[in-house]
């Protein structure tokens, strides 16, 4: 397929600030080689729409309303989901950074208002 017909990476956020999920889609919106599906703020909505295919890459944020991110991570490996996921949070530890991958996150990236990271990962999953 060539470079200008293949499909756009399609990304969802999963974060407990719709704030911040609607200005991470505007960001990952400019990338012509990327498409925003859409934000959800609970683990449950984010492991229903990653399971129903529309998703390639889940932005998912460790807290969550109604469960921790982790959580969603473990039933999106269990269910053996292709969705890539990428640890997107406010803390900066090499811990849980590395527990991240061993749980099979593609990445794991920290908040620091910097989207030229996040874009990288999303690229790179």
């Amino acid at each position: 397929m060539s470079e200008g017909l293949a499909r756009r990476r399609r990304v969802l956020v999963a974060d407990n600030s719709a704030d911040l999920a609607l200005v991470l889609g505007e960001i990952i919106g400019m990338d012509p080689t990327l498409e925003f599906v859409g934000y959800v703020l609970t683990g449950a909505e984010a492991l229903e729409k990653s399971r129903a295919g529309a998703t390639d890459v889940l932005i998912l944020d460790l807290g969550l309303g109604d469960c921790h991110g982790f959580e969603v991570l473990d039933r999106l490996r269990a269910d053996a989901t292709q969705v890539k996921v990428i640890v997107h949070t406010g803390h900066a530890s090499a811990d849980l950074a590395a527990h991240a991958r061993r749980k099979g996150a593609a990445a794991y990236v920290v908040k620091d208002g910097d989207p030229e990271a996040l874009l990288a990962a999303i690229r790179d999953s």
